[in-house]
C-alpha cells in the first residue's frame, strides 16, 4: 500500500504531478493532479489525443471545453466529474486558475 496527500504542482512547475504510476500485464494507469493557469489554452494549439481513458475532477476552477471547429463544448466547473474516451480530441481555454485530479487508464 502508497499512501501519499493530494498536492497540486505550483504555478512556477510543470502543470502535472504525477502521483502513481503502475504498468504491467494486469493494469497500466496514471493518477495526479494538474494545475492550470487562469488566461491560458490547454494545449496553446491545436488539441490533445490522448492513449489512455481519463477521468478527471475538477477541484477548483473553471474550464471552457472546445469542439474541433472551436466552439464550446462544454464549460467544467468545481465538483465536475468528466470522463475522456480514449484518443477523443480535448482542448480548452482555462478561465480561471484550476485544480484537478486525474487517472489515466490504457
Amino acid at each position: 500500500m502508497e499512501i501519499k496527500k493530494i498536492i497540486y504542482p505550483s504555478p512556477d512547475e510543470d502543470y502535472n504531478k504525477l502521483l502513481f504510476e503502475t504498468k504491467n500485464k494486469q493494469v497500466d494507469f496514471q493518477f495526479g493532479t494538474v494545475f492550470l493557469k487562469g488566461g491560458t489554452r490547454i494545449p496553446e494549439k491545436g488539441f490533445t489525443k490522448h492513449d489512455r481513458y481519463e477521468i478527471s475532477i475538477i477541484q477548483k476552477g473553471k474550464i471552457e471545453m472546445l469542439n474541433e471547429d472551436g466552439s464550446t463544448k462544454e464549460y467544467l466547473k468545481e465538483g465536475d466529474v468528466v470522463y475522456i474516451k480514449a484518443f477523443e480530441a480535448q482542448a480548452g481555454n482555462v478561465l480561471e486558475d484550476t485544480n484537478i485530479i486525474y487517472v489515466l487508464i490504457k
